[in-house]
């Protein structure tokens, strides 16, 4: 009684679970009977005895012929083992096997009503007059007979309103565990993996605390364990988190060839808990959904399987892949910081020791002619500036984390922006078009854009650089090519991004110049894009015309 019950709370089982234990068990118990009946016969010489095993072996052989046609009927194996009691002791029945016979049909009758679908208490009514009218059968006497029908009768009403309390109360649990289980929200299935247990314990037969490390050595073996665990019943949000049409694309045995290396130890260490009998464990594991997508999974099993057996494991899952997704992001920003950082102190402290060597030259008290002051001061202003420079796109990169940039839009003639930065920084460039129309935008932040386009170009372009431009749809453009080698196609989207370069062990740039060129640009009702045009990398810098007064400024601050 202890396993159906364990049948009914089980949510995956049905009332065709339950008719085929009582069949089995009912089987196994006849032949037991007919056994006893046999054994003690031959032991004691009594030839009556041993003609009794032929109702036990009637019954143990109908139960039997309906689980080998696959034809369990609890019902109707109860009822037939009722009648073959009735009737054989009516024939051969002795006042020895009355007691074990009255017992045996109450039990038996009880059972029986358990599997009564529809009209319960007509059919108690009706098997009680029955268990009444019996003895009547037996060869008693009438008193004999009306003392023996009302103790079976009583006996089967009170064994049968047990048995049906039972049932109900067992019933209601499992309705409220399927819906637990069906309407959950979180995503749940049920595994068998108990011949994946026992798979294990047939190839390892060493010390128990020597499983683990025997399994991480052997992956083969994890494979082939887990190629014989179960998947038997899962809910609709797991039919949603792996992409699946139904239930039935889920169920079934699980395949030993999706353990590989990234997901052996997760694996591993299910296993070795279930080989150490825990009832409990947790695990991330990394998976791929029927329809394609890697996702993240938290998985949390708790065996509920009877004794421990590993035959029925609760499993709920949730997709924690944007977790996951969100610490990877965190991890590479502080690396990039720290990356940063570094870049920085390199960047800042070249100029810096320039301008400390060159002012501590001219405070010393040794002989310098004037011109030797100038070219040192020249040299240390020229530093400083550079200084400048860093700390400018550091304070503008900062005022845009926190959302605000000050922008004072007027009227700009690019080409002079143009040629000032080109020979502040005493760089050679091409320049290659005609007189361009003034733009509307922060002067100093376009000399920013163009200071750090140029620079760019100078430390990671090729040896020749052009600058061209024009005019087009109301935007007035720039473009500066030059013929370097330009970045990887899988880190062309990544040189826009704060604190990161394209360009591994280049130490001498903080990788913030074109990030913020290009919020500035945009600020600006701008943008700044970078291609590849046969041979030359270009970063085409683009700004609204003074004449496009629909793309003015609205205000003097823009938010990034």
């Amino acid at each position: 009684m202890a396993e159906i019950a364990d049948d009914f709370l089980n949510a995956s089982t049905d009332m065709a679970v339950v008719h085929r234990r009582v069949v089995r068990v009912g089987a196994a118990a006849a032949w037991f009977a007919a056994t006893m009946f046999l054994g003690i016969g031959l032991f004691a010489g009594n030839p009556e005895l041993i003609v009794q095993t032929i109702a036990p072996v009637l019954i143990g052989a109908f139960m039997t012929a309906q689980f080998l046609l696959d034809r369990e009927d609890a019902y109707i194996g109860l009822t037939a083992a009722a009648l073959v009691i009735v009737v054989f002791y009516s024939v051969i029945g002795t006042s020895d096997t009355i007691i074990p016979a009255s017992v045996g049909l109450v039990i038996i009758c009880a059972l029986a009503t358990v599997f009564v679908e529809s009209r319960v208490v007509t059919a108690v009514v009706i098997i009680g007059v029955s268990l009444f009218l019996v003895p009547l059968l037996w060869g008693l006497t009438l008193g004999q007979s009306v003392v023996l029908g009302a103790a079976l009768s009583l006996s089967f009403v009170t064994a049968s309103v047990i048995f049906i309390s039972v049932r109900s109360a067992l019933a209601q649990l499992r309705t409220r565990f399927q819906m637990l289980f069906e309407l959950s929200p979180t995503a749940v299935m049920e595994e068998d993996w108990s011949e994946a247990i026992e798979y294990v314990r047939s190839e390892y037969t060493g010390r128990p605390d020597r499983i683990r490390p025997f399994l991480l050595a052997y992956p083969a073996v994890v494979g082939r364990a887990v190629s014989r665990a179960r998947i038997t019943k899962v809910n609709r949000a797991a039919v949603a988190l792996f992409g699946a049409r139904d239930d039935e694309e889920l169920l079934g045995l699980r395949s030993g060839d999706k353990v590989n290396e990234e997901n052996n130890e997760v694996f591993v260490d299910a296993l070795v808990a279930l080989y150490e009998g825990r009832t409990e464990f947790d695990s991330d594991v990394r998976t791929q959904t029927l329809d394609g997508r890697s996702i993240w999974l938290q998985a949390r099993a708790v065996d509920t399987s009877t004794e421990g057996g590993a035959s029925r494991i609760i499993i709920a899952m949730a997709d924690i892949t944007h977790i996951r997704e969100r610490n990877e992001t965190m991890t590479n920003l502080i690396k990039a910081k720290d990356e940063f950082i570094a870049r920085v102190s390199h960047e800042l402290r070249t100029p810096l020791t320039a301008v400390v060597g060159l002012t501590s030259e001219m405070a010393s008290m040794a002989p310098m002619s004037e011109a030797e002051q100038r070219d040192l001061l020249q040299l240390a202003a020229g530093q400083a500036s550079e200084m400048a420079y860093i700390v400018e796109d550091l304070l503008v990169a900062a005022r845009a984390e926190i959302g605000t940039v000050a922008l004072d839009p007027t009227s700009v003639s690019l080409s002079e922006e143009l040629s000032a930065t080109i020979e502040g920084l005493n760089l050679e460039a091409s320049i290659d078009f005609d007189p361009l129309p003034d733009v509307r935008a922060d002067a100093g932040r376009v000399r920013q854009i163009l200071r750090n386009l140029m620079t760019n170009a100078e430390r990671y372009g090729g040896p020749r650089c052009r600058v061209l431009g024009g005019e087009v749809g109301g935007k007035v453009w720039l473009e500066v090519r030059d013929n370097g080698d330009g970045v990887p196609p899988e880190l062309a989207d990544k040189i826009f991004e704060p604190y990161s370069t394209a360009h591994q062990g280049v130490t001498e740039s903080v990788g913030l110049g074109l990030s913020v060129a290009r919020q500035l640009a945009t600020m600006m009702g701008g943008s700044l894009e970078y291609r590849r045009d046969g041979e030359e990398t270009v970063f085409r810098l683009e700004l609204p015309s003074v004449a496009n007064t629909g793309r003015a400024l609205a205000s003097s601050v823009g938010s990034v």
